[in-house]
């Protein structure tokens, strides 16, 4: 994701993936892209935080339905069915990362 200039917004989902088997942070990756393909949020979104199936989205303000909507449209990680739930979205990752500091521990992949 570039650089924030001047007037670039960010938005912030905090959201729960449950699934039938476990996965990696990449395969989820690759099913969120491969979801988003043809969409405006194609390209436009980065994973800040994804752990045990909890994560962080960062995306343009703009885009926020937009990825609401394509987190939650998603249906399968791996060959396997999932469930992806969205919880709150802020303004800010530092309002998320306290709200849900228990479920960010231990072995975090951030960017």
């Amino acid at each position: 994701m570039p650089k924030k200039s001047p007037g670039d917004r960010w938005r912030y989902i905090a959201f729960t993936v449950e699934a039938d088997v476990p996965f990696a942070r990449s395969d989820f990756l690759d099913s969120l892209m491969r979801r988003s393909r043809g969409t405006p949020l194609s390209n436009a979104f980065r994973i800040t935080v994804f752990e045990e199936g909890f994560g962080i989205l960062k995306v343009p303000h703009r885009l926020k339905e937009e990825a609401i909507d394509v987190l939650t449209g998603l249906d399968v990680i791996r060959d396997s069915r999932c469930r992806v739930r969205t919880l709150k979205t802020s303004g800010t990752i530092k309002t998320l990362k306290d709200k849900y500091k228990s479920r960010i521990g231990r072995g975090v992949q951030e960017e």
